[in-house]
């Protein structure tokens, strides 16, 4: 029951900054392997001193780079956008020496802005493709000329040609840095759509299990309450002055009997949804907060005009803000508050306490999976509540306490959001 809808960020993984490695591994060793060739056998006079030192200094760096990728650190989008611009750097130094914006090996430049596009965030391809135009429009008036690449006569045309090439990079790279930015978000946003799916279904899994066990209990433990209440009938006639006694144990075998129809009752249609006035769900609930927990002092802020506002719910919400109660109370004893408020469109249950907080090392799995912190607790109030109004189409946030004077770390603030009828207007 994480505090909002916070959203997952997507980092670089080390197996991509690997691959990043290899791939620019393969392109030094086709860099190499040319540069020699022209050198012995090629008749272009090639500087191969400057190449050879820009050629081997990255290779270096990628070898420190695999080394650095076999201890446990995690890769951050920093360091692998350092390592897009190191090749944006290197392929701009060999196109310096080898004819710049004539040489075909130009086209490269797409690739480190590729590779941004779906693995950084926009603001780090929007750069790369910057930086890449940039270092392009540079390479069309400062480099070294090369024979290989040189076109001789016709000036008009090559001038248009290499005009052509320099308006089609920037062409693409504004694509790329446009589009498949956006594809690669989508496919990021598809990839939580089915991890969180995938997690909403192994919940409901549960819950159902939790559920059917449920159902079947009901059923079986109506016959040992009727058999207690028949015993409690025939000892209060045959002992009169237990009297008392018998009426209490009487009215808690009524109130489990009562607690076990709901439960029945939930699961057939014509009994689930009801729509009534907050303060109506309200006055039921703490008249059974008043019966299970008197011991405990419940300080309320409900605004009359707020109790009027009508909501669409089943019993499984008023379940559901009993467990929450039930859980402020067992931590903290001294202070429950149940504040009602509301906005345009939702009306907010906010329930705090003083008691210890939610360790941050299970506040994101509270509500996803069983996590109990009591002894002996089974785990499931919190993930059957949550999923119950989560079900009616409302939301669970949870925080630390509000309350003046509470330290950082203690107490918790649970809101529970849940959803208005149209017809509801708050005056």
């Amino acid at each position: 029951m994480p505090a909002g809808n916070s959203k997952q960020t997507v980092r670089p993984s080390r197996q991509n900054l690997l691959r990043l490695c290899l791939i620019r591994g393969i392109v030094i060793v086709a860099m190499l392997a040319v540069t020699f060739w022209i050198h012995f056998y090629g008749t272009a006079s090639l500087p191969w001193r400057p190449l050879l030192l820009i050629l081997f200094s990255v290779v270096i760096i990628n070898g420190l780079v695999v080394l650095r990728l076999r201890s446990g650190w995690p890769v951050s989008e920093n360091e692998f956008f350092a390592n897009l611009l190191l090749d944006v750097v290197f392929l701009t130094l060999v196109l310096y020496f080898t004819g710049g914006s004539t040489n075909p090996f130009v086209s490269y430049y797409l690739i480190p802005l590729i590779i941004s596009a779906a693995v950084l965030r926009p603001a780090f391809t929007w750069l790369i493709a910057f930086l890449s135009i940039a270092f392009y429009t540079l390479l069309l008036f400062y480099y070294q000329p090369f024979a290989l690449f040189s076109m001789q006569g016709h000036s008009a045309m090559t001038s248009a040609h290499f005009i052509g090439m320099w308006v089609n990079f920037g062409f693409s790279a504004l694509l790329i840095a446009w589009f498949v930015v956006r594809m690669a978000a989508t496919l990021r946003e598809q990839a939580q759509a089915i991890a969180h799916n995938r997690e909403a279904g192994l919940r409901n899994e549960q819950i159902i299990s939790v559920a059917s066990i449920a159902a079947g209990t009901a059923h079986e433990m109506r016959t040992p309450l009727a058999t207690m209440a028949i015993t409690v009938d025939e000892i209060s006639h045959d002992h009169p002055e237990l009297g008392d006694e018998m009426a209490v144990l009487q009215q808690q075998i009524e109130r489990c009997d009562a607690v076990l129809r709901e439960l029945v009752s939930t699961t057939t249609d014509d009994s689930r949804m009801v729509e009534t006035e907050v303060g109506v769900l309200l006055q039921n609930l703490l008249e059974k907060w008043s019966l299970a927990r008197p011991e405990i002092k419940l300080q309320t802020d409900i605004p009359a005009q707020v109790s009027k506002l009508r909501i669409r719910y089943d019993q499984s919400l008023q379940h559901a803000l009993m467990s929450f109660l039930n859980n402020a109370a067992d931590a903290s004893p001294d202070f429950v508050a149940l504040q009602l408020t509301t906005d345009v469109e939702t009306v907010m249950f906010i329930i705090e306490d003083h008691g210890p907080g939610i360790p941050a090392e299970i506040a994101d799995q509270l509500g996803k999976t069983y996590i109990s912190r009591k002894q002996g607790g089974l785990g499931l109030g919190v993930l059957l509540s949550q999923a119950s109004v989560e079900r009616l189409g409302g939301e669970v946030i949870l925080t630390g306490s509000a309350s003046p004077g509470i330290a950082a770390g203690q107490g918790t603030r649970l809101v529970i959001r849940f959803p208005l009828q149209e017809n509801s207007t708050y005056e």
